[in-house]
């Protein structure tokens, strides 16, 4: 990457705790879903979004307003 480049990486941690497969999955694509919407915005930073519970039953616009905060 060129100086000039913006680069940034996520890492998306879901415990099991939360549910099975399908719902891990779930939260993890509304929690993609929401950084690719936040992209424009991020810089050369590493971010680590950690799933706490009851996440699993929040909606979009729920975990949205919670990332940007």
């Amino acid at each position: 990457l060129g100086k000039n480049q913006k680069h940034y990486r996520v890492g998306i941690s879901v415990s099991k705790k939360l549910g099975n497969a399908v719902v891990r999955n779930r939260v993890k694509r509304k929690v993609r879903h929401v950084i690719m919407e936040f992209a424009p915005q991020l810089t050369t930073h590493d971010f680590v979004v950690i799933a706490r519970k009851g996440v699993e039953e929040i909606d979009y616009h729920e975990v949205k307003k919670n990332l940007r905060h």
